[in-house]
């Protein structure tokens, strides 16, 4: 079974990177964000440490961990971030290796995970390859605005709290163009997959 990462900037298409892989081949699909999200949920490994670091302002009525409350409490403390990121990111690290074993013992022949913070954490470390997603600048800001509503000012914030092109480039093992139509896109993840499979098989973007 290969292992794979998949990584990239916001609005570069991931998610849909993600699905096609999904449905066109023997895959295991796993998003680092649902992983941590589920560990973070009343009675997860992660619930009791964050109450306590965090304190009962990011309780909702349920007595859930508020997403939203967090995201305030974190985006002005950067230490508070930290804090909160040694919490969750060995958790789901952990989860990730646990998934692992579990669709090797399955037959799978791909296990691919989505995160953003993919090279951050450095899951090159337990995964096979990793591929980076990329769309330009321009038309990810368009893509943020049209589909998810965000501002361009909104857009561009969040662009600049990660890494840059060169850096995802810089320890990207493969590179999925994803800035024009989809149906090109779905060729060039083909021939990814087909690669990956093939012992020492080898394709440009």
């Amino acid at each position: 079974m290969k292992k794979i990462g998949i990584t990239g900037g916001v609005g570069a298409g991931k998610s849909k990177v993600l699905q096609w892989i999904g449905s066109s081949s023997h895959s295991r699909i796993l998003e680092a964000d649902k992983i941590a999200w589920e560990l973070q949920r009343k009675g997860g490994p992660c619930y009791k440490e964050l109450c306590k670091l965090l304190g009962p302002g990011v309780l909702g009525k349920d007595g859930e961990l508020d997403r939203a409350r967090i995201a305030d409490a974190v985006f002005a403390d950067e230490r508070l971030r930290l804090a909160v990121n040694a919490i969750i990111h060995p958790a789901v690290k952990k989860a990730v290796l646990c998934e692992i074993e579990e669709a090797g013992r399955a037959g799978y022949e791909l296990f691919v995970l989505e995160a953003a913070l993919l090279i951050e954490d450095h899951y090159d470390e337990i995964l096979d390859e990793i591929w980076y997603v990329y769309a330009p600048r321009r038309e990810r800001i368009r893509r943020l605005v049209s589909e998810r509503g965000y501002s361009q000012q909104k857009a561009k914030e969040i662009m600049r709290s990660q890494l840059t092109e060169k850096a995802f480039r810089a320890h990207a093992d493969r590179v999925i163009d994803n800035g024009g139509s989809f149906e090109q896109t779905k060729t060039r993840i083909g021939r990814h997959i087909r690669a990956v499979l093939t012992e020492g098989g080898n394709v440009g973007s």
